[in-house]
């Protein structure tokens, strides 16, 4: 019966919903952005080529491979983030958005790839993380300690008290990798702070107009030194 019902519905659906409607709505003058019609090639940098042999792939390593990579046909390589951080999440912690992390080699090293894939007519797109920072960024350091205009640039939330005395979190919310809470206790500043996946990646605070601005010149700084970026999709901010 039940796959009686299923050929019914694939024929109704294809009577009502054909091809050539949903072709007919479409604008002929539509053009699609370079992005939206070419092949981008993702390279996960500190396993793809190691220049140095000290068993971490780096910037120089996926250089060498700039005629290989032009041979696939891609119009673009997207590189994992490459920023200063201390590597709790390969990466996706940053300590610093306007330094390379030393692992990775230098800037210097990154503008010779950069210009080397420019010339062969690839173009070359970064991981930028705008949800959070690596708690050892200097940012999150100034906001302990309440230091303006750093002191609400993180989600900062006081404990709820139980009826015993003790603190708890704010809320029941659960971190992204099935960590336990998504609240981390900050002793010395008395409150609970937000990270949305690793306790070491506190979540910034979107609200703060000094956060976004403060962003904005981030991703202008990189900008100059780097020929486009694209948003890691950690960008999620619950209601609070």
């Amino acid at each position: 019966m039940f796959k009686i019902i299923a050929v019914l519905w694939l024929f109704v659906s294809n009577s009502l919903v054909s091809s050539e409607f949903i072709r007919g709505s479409l604008s002929n003058s539509f053009e699609p952005n370079w992005w939206q019609a070419n092949t981008f090639y993702q390279i996960y940098v500190r396993s793809f080529k190691d220049s140095d042999g000290d068993g971490i792939g780096d910037l120089n390593g996926i250089t060498e491979k700039v005629s290989y990579i032009k041979s696939l046909d891609v119009s673009a390589i997207w590189l994992s983030p490459i920023f200063l951080s201390p590597q709790n999440d390969f990466g996706y912690d940053i300590s610093d958005y306007e330094e390379i992390d030393p692992m990775v080699f230098t800037m210097e090293d990154f503008e010779r790839l950069r210009n080397k894939f420019h010339k062969n007519g690839i173009k070359v797109l970064l991981d930028f993380v705008p949800n959070h920072t690596s708690d050892e960024h200097e940012w999150l350091q100034k906001s302990i300690m309440r230091i303006e205009p750093f002191t609400n640039y993180y989600v900062w939330k006081d404990p709820i008290i139980d009826k015993n005395g003790n603190k708890t979190p704010p809320s029941n919310w659960l971190s992204a990798f099935n960590s336990g809470s998504a609240w981390k206790w900050n002793e010395q500043r008395r409150q609970y702070y937000l990270h949305q996946f690793q306790e070491k990646q506190p979540d910034l605070n979107y609200r703060n107009p000094s956060v976004r601005e403060a962003m904005k010149v981030v991703s202008s700084l990189i900008d100059k030194k780097i020929y486009i970026i694209t948003l890691t999709s950690q960008l999620i901010k619950p209601f609070i």
